[in-house]
């Protein structure tokens, strides 16, 4: 069986999806050496992955998200000759007529009002339209959905009834930590690279619209004030790309003057963002809709207790291991904050019940069930 798995996201501009497309990748490679595995990826990728000589690299130029994606790439794959095309997301060639399955990871674009803002008003309702056309005619010529959670099966579902038989959720694994345990001098070490108080709370990842930086940040500033003398020595720390949807959550820290407590760090290494986790007080994750959501469980690796958002697939992948907060209400995520700061007996339950959480996702399981549909199923 050829199996063509189309993994243009890991080029670095798509971290929750590149880092899917990474770990699936690499984990089917442990489960699989039966399969003969082409890997598109784009011209210019340089990174190695950990596969067997089952696994073949091609690169093909256009983005993921483009209209060659949907028009042209059928050409490529027929040069190709694959029995099954694996989309790691529903960019996918709509002239293709082999056997589809798509990974969808999320419906941001039906349920976010904002997912296509920072566009004026035309080039908005253009993508709006785009995105309206193009994911129902992708998912309804694919053979098979795998879906990240059950919250976007549901999802899924809700908004296209018919889709209901070939929906299928694969839960993703959880990336194993690099290298040794991360130890109390690495933690050091970090703080003082980048100059940072003990005392911190931590946010990283995107920063479009669903991520909600711009309420976090008003309610971290809230509960500082509420509890002045406890605070006084609490921080926070966003890692981030400062891209366009950052704005107004830069504006927002400068306007309330909030350079000294707000500190906004370029994305870095994963050893150096692992002890960066490692220290924090919190990790922060009151996000406003996630399909998955890979940070909180990360921080629960790490021993971190975290608040995260009552909405999407949060509450399902996060259990009763973090503490959740209404994500559309500052006062809601300031008495978050508050409480996972200062109570020693709720921040010692988190961490615990993480622990166990963490359990759950495993990516041997995960690439099992994707290897056995692409075997069962085509």
């Amino acid at each position: 069986m050829r199996v063509l798995i189309d993994a243009r996201y890991l080029d670095g501009s798509f971290s929750g999806i590149g880092t899917y497309s990474r770990l699936l990748i690499e984990h089917l490679a442990k489960v699989d050496s039966e399969t003969e595995y082409q890997v598109l990826v784009r011209k210019g990728f340089r990174d190695s992955l950990s596969v067997g000589q089952n696994f073949e690299m091609i690169s093909w130029g256009p983005k993921p998200v483009s209209w060659k994606t949907y028009f042209r790439m059928h050409d490529a794959i027929e040069v190709l000759e694959p029995d099954v095309v694996h989309c790691l997301a529903p960019p996918a060639p709509v002239l293709y007529d082999g056997p589809l399955l798509i990974t969808l990871h999320d419906l941001q674009p039906f349920n976010d009002p904002e997912f296509s803002g920072r566009r004026i008003g035309l080039m908005r309702a253009a993508y709006n339209l785009f995105y309206s056309w193009a994911y129902p005619t992708v998912i309804n010529q694919s053979k098979w959905v795998l879906c990240d959670s059950h919250t976007t099966r549901d999802d899924l579902v809700r908004l296209m009834p018919d889709t209901a038989p070939k929906a299928i959720t694969v839960l993703p694994g959880l990336e194993p930590p690099e290298g040794e345990a991360v130890t109390d001098g690495h933690v050091e070490s970090v703080r003082a690279k980048f100059g940072l108080h003990e005392r911190y709370c931590l946010y990283y990842g995107s920063t479009r619209p669903n991520k909600n930086l711009v309420k976090l940040v008003e309610a971290f500033e809230l509960a500082v004030s509420r509890n002045p003398e406890r605070l006084k020595d609490l921080h926070l720390v966003l890692v981030v790309r400062k891209d366009r949807f950052f704005r107004d959550v830069q504006r927002l820290i400068v306007r309330n003057r909030l350079q000294d407590r707000v500190r906004v760090l370029d994305q870095m290494p994963g050893r150096e963002k692992q002890a960066l986790l490692a220290g924090a007080t919190a990790f922060l994750f009151p996000t406003k809709y996630e399909g998955f959501g890979f940070p909180p469980l990360e921080a629960m690796r790490e021993g971190v207790p975290v608040l995260a958002g009552r909405s999407g697939a949060l509450p399902e992948v996060c259990g009763d291991a973090a503490l959740l907060t209404d994500p559309f209400n500052v006062d809601d995520i300031a008495a978050g904050i508050l409480a996972i700061v200062n109570d020693e007996e709720l921040r010692d339950t988190l961490i615990i019940n993480g622990r166990d959480q963490v359990l759950r996702f495993d990516w041997i399981n995960s690439a099992e069930t994707v290897r056995d549909i692409y075997r069962l199923l085509f």
